[in-house]
């Protein structure tokens, strides 16, 4: 079995990063499939996670202009090399499948050009929002072209209306790490995310002054690469509401299972979400979640009450009550640690690439 896997870049921290390293690692030296990781701007540069030996790279050096919208002309030139060295290495290679992993420009015209490959697309983002436009009615079309749509939830399946799509949530692997009780990590929420304004870290920064004046012994400890203008923006807040003492900018981590392993709440307050692997890998370590009920990804995962709480979108004063409420009840944090590890296991790596065998790879061999 064949697998080309498009992506633009392995080197920066990133949720599709991660999962395009598990599958082509797990796909690799457990099913002893064939996987080729086509990159358009690598770069040179080391991936930020590991890639076994027995997967095949390529960079094409594309190198999109980020800048730019897809369509523009010198970004034309570029996908028409694109598409050209793509499928050279089609011809040459006669690969069985051929993934788009992330958001790429070649997204609009694989389907055009199989070669014999069967066509799948994963989608890591939300359609919630989206409304109905010519280009919404354009991409619907190519997407129908495809063999495979692979979305994360039901409620993701039911904003596509092509007959293609099929459900696979992402995947969790064991951390390797004790689950602690919650009496013996530190007073300690964290937030791990790349820090953008969709993230709505304001509206954390908000709810930690309600709720920290008392509980001075917490802190929230913010995850993530922090050297952008939003961040900054958040280091203002902070200092303007004289925060800087209980929330803390901790960066980047390549170890977040240690920091979950330690910490007793995991927070979100995020505008959207499609289906955040961070709540299954806080989960896995038994680390209740305190989310905005945002369009449908946290309640895609989370069950309200028992692994997590759900808090009406936006709401601040609701989100502090909700963290008052929960660290008040020591016997029921424990509960709710124990049923999220439970939770979490419901997402194991080894369920998830079965699916993923069964419901695409060999699918006719299971007819």
């Amino acid at each position: 079995m064949k697998i080309f896997i498009l992506v633009d870049q392995l080197h920066s921290h990133g949720g599709i990063e991660k999962l395009v390293a598990l599958k082509a690692n797990y796909w690799t030296e457990r099913f002893g499939y064939s996987i080729t990781l086509i990159s358009t701007e690598q770069g040179g540069k080391p991936t930020v996670y590991p890639i076994s030996d027995q997967v095949n790279r390529v960079d094409l050096e594309i190198n999109y202009y980020r800048e730019l919208s897809f369509f523009h002309p010198k970004n034309l030139a570029k996908l028409f090399r694109n598409t050209r060295k793509v499928l050279a290495l089609t011809k040459h290679e006669s690969p069985d499948f051929i993934l788009v992993a992330s958001h790429i420009p070649m997204t609009y015209v694989l389907p055009f050009f199989s070669g014999g490959a069967q066509m799948i697309k994963e989608f890591h983002y939300s359609k919630f929002n989206y409304s109905p436009s010519f280009k919404e009615w354009l991409f619907t079309k190519v997407e129908a072209l495809y063999d495979y749509l692979v979305v994360l939830s039901h409620e993701e399946r039911r904003l596509f209306r092509t007959k293609n799509t099929h459900v696979i949530p992402n995947p969790v692997e064991p951390p390797g790490l004790p689950v602690k009780s919650i009496a013996q990590r530190r007073t300690v929420a964290v937030a791990a995310c790349r820090f953008a304004p969709v993230k709505q870290i304001e509206k954390m920064i908000e709810a930690w002054e309600l709720f920290s004046p008392d509980h001075p012994a917490w802190e929230l400890h913010l995850y993530g690469s922090a050297d952008n203008e939003y961040a900054e923006h958040l280091r203002n807040l902070i200092r303007e509401k004289k925060l800087g003492h209980t929330i803390l900018f901790k960066g980047q981590s390549s170890d977040l299972a240690s920091v979950f392993a330690d910490s007793r709440i995991l927070l979100m307050t995020s505008q959207q979400e499609c289906f955040p692997m961070v709540i299954l890998e806080a989960q896995a370590l038994g680390v209740p979640v305190v989310s905005f009920d945002s369009p449908t990804g946290p309640r895609n995962i989370i069950h309200d009450g028992e692994d997590g709480i759900l808090v009406p979108q936006d709401d601040v004063h609701s989100f502090a009550d909700a963290l008052n409420e929960l660290i008040s009840k020591p016997e029921s944090m424990e509960s709710m640690s124990a049923k999220a590890v439970c939770n979490a296991e419901q997402y194991h790596i080894d369920r998830i690439m079965v699916a993923w065998k069964n419901t695409i790879f060999e699918k006719n061999k299971n007819v």
